[in-house]
């Protein structure tokens, strides 16, 4: 059963982007639309992976897990910064 799409994206595009949206649409054999979900949904995955791991060096890990292990030592500055209220706010 296919899924009900009712949520829309209006993007503008230059002529030449158009021409090429489409072409690469037609190689692909899908609508320009259901080509350029495609691939902007495999794009924002890539680039939200990226930030969701962090790769590290077996010297690079061994440091960073011997600095967690450690307590945090808080001087004048980072205890100012913590009191400091922030200029944002998480998004869920």
């Amino acid at each position: 059963m296919a899924t009900v799409k009712d949520e829309r994206l209006q993007i503008r595009v230059q002529p030449d982007e158009k021409r090429l949206l489409e072409s690469a649409a037609q190689a692909s054999h899908l609508s320009v639309s259901a080509f350029v979900v495609q691939a902007a949904a495999e794009r924002a995955e890539a680039i939200l992976a990226d930030r969701q791991f962090v790769t590290l060096s077996p010297a690079a890990a061994k440091a960073f897990s011997e600095a967690l292990s450690r307590p945090a030592l808080v001087n004048r500055r980072l205890a100012k910064a913590l009191k400091t209220p922030r200029g944002f706010r998480f998004v869920d």
